[in-house]
């Protein structure tokens, strides 16, 4: 199995070193790994992301121990976007000066409101004007030529406030344009250690793909060195069940088929 969702201390919300969570992978019998970490630029959220004077520190320390574990365990170096429409092309600009793997995008902000942090959490609860910003965002960044997985698609799950049904309505037709924009969808398994307790996206949705023949990436989200591949077996199961046989890796941002 291969685990696309790895951070580092460089985003200052994880721990450990990057040796650290190779060596976890390799424990846990992860044949390949990518280092995916925030790239955010706007005001709210850019103490939660590597700042773009670091992306060489990144790439460069990653590829290096890229070189150092072949043969031991495949590397792979990326980045996990915020989208931010205004600020997008400064952030594609930025990352286009790197040879990466692959490129991750997630929306994480409504109108600089963070929908995945607790304290946000316990002061906005969602209503129907929220989830229509939400989906809206994902249309638009679904427009993005330069991204090749979208990451945890139905987050805003999170903290258990289950989104109305006309919401997966809706997403039902951006499953539609993700399967034409040919884009890749990540399974990330971090939901079950936030408090909805569920994968992302959700079992019937994934179902939903494997129709559509979207590829689809793991990834653990983790944090810290032992929550790569956290939770994999039964990502792998739920995979099964939807009637995927392979999972899609990347090497400077082409996609190819690793069997489960």
């Amino acid at each position: 199995m291969i685990d696309y969702h790895v951070h580092t201390m460089l985003c200052n919300h994880a721990r450990g070193t990057m040796e650290q969570y190779i060596d976890h992978a390799v424990g846990s019998g992860l044949e390949e790994i990518c280092f995916l970490e925030h790239l955010t630029l706007n005001e709210s959220g850019r103490h939660l992301s590597l700042t773009p004077d670091e992306l060489p520190l990144y790439y460069y320390s990653a590829r290096r121990l890229q070189a150092a574990c072949r043969g031991k365990i495949n590397i792979k170096v990326g980045l996990e976007i915020d989208f931010i429409p205004e600020l997008w092309d400064l952030a594609q600009t930025k990352a286009e000066q790197f040879d990466f793997d692959v490129i991750g995008a997630s929306v994480h902000f409504i109108k600089n409101q963070n929908l995945v942090s607790p304290k946000t959490a316990n002061k906005h609860k969602p209503d129907n004007s929220f989830y229509e910003s939400y989906l809206d965002l994902l249309d638009a960044m679904l427009d993005c030529s330069f991204i090749d997985v979208i990451c945890h698609i139905d987050v805003v799950k999170k903290f258990s406030a289950i989104p109305p049904g006309w919401f997966y309505e809706r997403l039902q037709a951006l499953i539609d344009k993700i399967a034409e924009k040919k884009k890749t969808l990540e399974i990330n398994t971090s939901g079950l250690r936030h408090p909805v307790e569920e994968i992302y996206p959700r079992p019937d949705l994934l179902k939903q793909c494997r129709k559509k023949n979207i590829r689809v990436c793991p990834g653990s989200d983790a944090h810290l060195p032992e929550q790569v591949g956290r939770d994999f077996a039964h990502a792998e199961t739920i995979l099964k069940q939807a009637g995927y046989t392979s999972v899609t890796g990347f090497d400077r941002k082409t996609p190819y088929p690793i069997p489960i």
